[in-house]
């Protein structure tokens, strides 16, 4: 510990030589006065500023300012002169020219009274302790308000008031301490008996004779200092340390002041500061105040308003900082000396070295002493011992494994805090976590062996305290933990469970699984994959779960919307066969249920699924339901799925299953929707499916094909011939039914031989009624078609004297000039077009054809040069073969575009 003695510079304040009379510093504000009557407060935070007050109530030139006290919060002032006169001033007051504020408290000035001592309590109110021995509590606010609490015949030199702890009061040679201080008037007066303490007589002092910092009060007795501290509830004085005057350093001076320190206690001897460690009465320094010739130094101050604390002290004419450095320095070495190992830990600015040193110590102190458990946690806090080294200090101890736990759980707790410390970290934690799985096999072995009832609970109750200590550590750390360490630790040693806690900590899901799937507990199993659904555990143990537990396992996967079901179809044949081989055991009573075809109608019904699912699927429904023992009487059920998913399935592969179960309607309807008519009837027929047969040759297409339907109808006609109880109604029914299609004559070459004339006699008479209505119905076409003959030769006849006649003047349809006056048309429509004109609009036209023709004719007229009557007869053929307004040759040009004339274009501008 440094003290340093700094001289405030205040030569600013002519009047300050020799005159200083009462310096007070609190909440960092510094307040003195000078015995002629003025007051200086300085706001240490910003010392240039100054604030100075003349004391107005000063009743002549001799009255002087005595002594000033401040409260707490720097904002009151208790002032004494040397005419016994006492007054209280607010702090504010001070920055003004007027007196308003001030209290003239007459009744304490009346009483001739001389304050040696006083304790605020509170802001406005204080306790004063006089050279007459009276405690007063006074009322700064009503000069009258003073009531006396204590009475002593020593003068009362000390006062300390802790509000809601303690009281002191100190004389010459006795102090007093109560240990509880509610309220002022009644402390002192109370049934409570003060604890007391006499000691040798002492001088006066000029200072304080008593102080107190935090809980530590220190008093100036006759033999020295007297110390302690004021927590404990009694026995305060009688076990207090005195510090003996004859321990200090020689000196021709009396104690005149002290104040305490966070560790120390400075006394003042003259101009002469000593410095004591409390903790073990150590002079640690000796610091002499410099002054100017024969000026002594009055008395100490400190504010422990600031953290930390100021010290201050002053003469007739100087003020002085006490500068404190190092405070702690070498503290927790006393301390520790002190086994008081806790406070040295707690101590401020210990470096890395100095806090092992005390943990390890402490933890020597605590294992010599048999407190393993908090042994281990200093072990652990300190990092200059071996692991090694001090978990074989426990393990040499039998009992000793809850003390080993603690201190590598405390070695981890300070490993995380390092970084780059990844394989100490799994080290320890593997440590840890054998330590546990053996003290869970330990709590096991004694509960298996304890033959006493009554012994049991409590070792149930301590397993599974561990155990949660257990999970809550794992928790805690899984972050830090190895895993396959760690799983192969707790496995080895047969702690299932734990192994399950902890695969379900770290979410290793597929762990879990895999454990109830061993364990046969499908439920549980269940509830991971629904928790995870995770497609590749659900396809891996999809075979064991339906075999085992098919009701709840499809209900688990409809709950799996991302599942695809194609995956599924291996595990759910697998189950239908076994599936197949009890079903014959069961008793009628017991459901008999295919899950497997139940979760796949389920998925042919979920509308995301539809367009997904792939033929394997639907392959695999249809086995199912041709391949059960009932399909017999469902095959309505098996046909309807096969039409409303006629596309979706492998068609030769279920024609296949139904040919080898003999299911006969299902691969009637087969054969027919692969338009194997003949194969469908055939097997129809075959297996004495008349209906079907019937079915397939009424189809639309088989109704487009004559000769394939008669076939049909043949081979249906051939197997019910077969039946002679009733050839007539047979006979019958097959005509009937063929439409038309089979006649009597059709059906002759199936009679057998004792087949008799009247059983047919009515089918042929009607069918020779048929044959003559057909040949009248013929010969009256034949008749109505000579009549149509003639009539079309007398409209030929008439034709070539048919004639147009035109009006004069008649005009070209085309290019609107006088018809006569060249060679013309006049078509039956009434359009007139010049030759020319008309061949012109022809060759204009999109009738390609007959455009082609006119000009090869005029090609090749221009290379003969020759116009005979046969070629004009031949061009006059052409051009008359249809009006080029009337006909498609006109119809045809309505997708070219229009011709525009340009002037008459230019007409319609604007």
């Amino acid at each position: 510990m440094k003290a340093i003695v700094e001289h405030v510079q205040l030569q600013f304040i002519p009047e300050i030589d020799s005159n200083v009379a009462s310096l007070c510093v609190e909440q960092n504000v510094m307040c003195f006065a000078l015995k002629s009557g003025y007051l200086f407060v300085i706001d240490l935070a910003t010392p240039s500023k100054v604030t100075k007050f003349r004391f107005p109530l000063l009743a002549a030139p001799q009255e002087k300012v005595l002594k000033v006290w401040m409260d707490s919060r720097a904002s009151m002032l208790f002032l004494k002169t040397n005419f016994a006169k006492y007054y209280s001033l607010p702090r504010a007051v001070l920055g003004t020219d007027n007196s308003d504020g001030i209290v003239h408290l007459k009744r304490l000035s009346k009483k001739s009274t001389d304050i040696l001592a006083v304790a605020w309590v509170g802001e406005k109110h204080i306790l004063c302790g006089t050279s007459d021995g009276n405690v007063y509590w006074v009322d700064l606010e009503h000069e009258n308000a003073i009531s006396r609490v204590f009475k002593s015949k020593t003068p009362i030199d000390g006062i300390i008031y802790k509000k809601g702890q303690a009281a002191l009061l100190s004389s010459r040679d006795k102090i007093w301490f109560w240990s509880k201080a509610n309220d002022p008037l009644k402390t002192f007066t109370g049934d409570i008996a003060p604890e007391t303490e006499e000691f040798e007589q002492l001088d006066t002092a000029t200072g304080k004779r008593l102080t107190l910092h935090n809980d530590t009060f220190a008093w100036i007795g006759g033999p020295g200092v007297i110390f302690g501290s004021v927590k404990k509830s009694n026995d305060v004085l009688s076990s207090a340390t005195v510090l003996l005057a004859a321990e200090l350093p020689a000196s021709t001076h009396k104690i005149k002041d002290i104040f305490l320190s966070k560790f120390h206690i400075l006394i003042l001897r003259g101009n002469e500061m000593t410095i004591v460690n409390r903790l073990n009465n150590a002079v640690v320094g000796q610091k002499t105040i410099w002054t100017n010739g024969p000026e002594k130094i009055l008395e100490f101050t400190a504010d422990y308003s600031q953290e930390p604390p100021t010290f201050w002290c002053h003469s007739i004419s100087n003020i002085y900082e006490i500068i404190i450095q190092d405070e702690a320095e070498g503290i927790w070495k006393v301390l520790s000396d002190q086994k008081r190992f806790d406070e040295a830990l707690q101590l401020d600015n210990l470096n890395l070295e100095e806090k092992n040193q005390l943990y390890l110590r402490k933890a020597d102190h605590l294992f010599a002493l048999g407190n393993l458990e908090k042994a281990a946690e200093s072990y652990g806090k300190c990092s200059i011992v071996g692991t090694g080294e001090v978990a074989l200090k426990f393990m040499k101890i039998p009992t000793a494994m809850n003390a080993l736990q603690t201190y590598l759980l405390t070695k981890l707790d300070v490993a995380k805090t390092k970084p780059n410390n990844e394989v100490q970290l799994i080290l320890v934690t593997n440590w840890i976590v054998w330590n546990f799985v053996q003290m869970l096999n330990s709590i096991d072995e004694s509960i298996s062996s304890e033959q006493n009832a009554q012994n049991l609970e409590p070792l149930h109750n301590g397993k599974n305290d561990l155990k949660s200590t257990f999970a809550t550590f794992l928790e805690q750390n899984v972050s830090v933990l190895d895993k396959e360490t760690i799983y192969q630790i707790m496995s080895h040693q047969n702690r299932k469970m734990e192994v399950l806690m902890f695969a379900r900590l770290i979410k290793d899901y597929k762990y879990v699984l895999s454990y109830w799937i061993r364990s046969k507990n499908w439920y549980e199993s269940l509830k991971v994959l629904m928790t995870t659904q995770d497609l590749e555990c659900i396809y891996k143990y999809a075979t064991t779960l339906i075999t085992n537990s098919p009701d709840a396992t499809v209900n688990a996967w409809m709950h799996v919307p991302t599942i695809n079901p194609s995956e599924l179809v291996n595990p759910l044949l697998t189950y239908y066969a076994r599936y197949q081989k009890l079903t014959p055991q069961m008793s009628s009573l017991h459901t008999n249920t295919n899950y497997a075809l139940k979760y796949l109608m389920w998925c042919f019904k979920k509308q995301e699924y539809q367009s997904s699912l792939e033929p394997v699927v639907y392959n695999a429904a249809l086995y199912m339901m041709i391949a059960s023992h009932d399909a017999k009487n469902r095959e309505d059920e098996i046909i309807a799925f096969i039409e409303n998913n006629m596309g979706h399935f492998d068609n030769d592969f279920v024609l296949r299953l139904s040919n080898k179960f003999s299911r006969n309607r299902v691969s009637v309807y087969l054969y027919s929707q692969l338009k194997q008519y003949e194969e469908a009837v055939t097997l129809a027929v075959g297996k004495g499916l008349l209906d079907d047969a019937k079915l397939v040759v009424a189809s639309l297409e088989v109704d487009s094909n004559f000769r394939l339907r008669r076939k049909l109808w043949l081979t249906i006609a051939k197997f019910m011939m077969c039946d002679q109880t009733d050839i007539k109604s047979t006979i019958k029914s097959i005509l009937r039914d063929a439409n038309d299609t089979l006649t009597i004559k059709d059906l002759l070459p199936l009679f057998n031989e004792i087949t008799t004339v009247a059983n047919v006699k009515d089918e042929l008479i009607r069918n020779l009624e048929e044959h003559n209505a057909a040949m009248i119905h013929v010969t009256q076409e034949i008749k109505e078609s000579i009549k149509i003959k003639k009539e079309i030769v007398e409209d030929i006849e008439l034709l070539k004297t048919r004639y147009q006649a035109l009006e004069p003047g008649a005009s070209c349809d085309v290019c609107r000039k006088v018809l006569q006056t060249r060679k013309f048309y006049v078509f039956p429509c009434g359009h007139s077009f010049h030759t020319d004109c008309l061949m012109k609009e022809i060759l204009q036209s999109s009738d390609y054809a007959l455009r082609n023709k006119i000009e090869v004719f005029q090609r090749a007229t221009m290379k003969n040069r020759v116009k005979d009557l046969v070629a004009l007869e031949e061009l006059d053929k052409l051009l008359s073969t249809k009006c080029c307004f009337c006909s498609d040759i006109k119809i045809n040009s309505i997708d070219e575009p229009l011709a525009v004339n340009e002037i008459e274009q230019e007409a319609w501008n604007i």
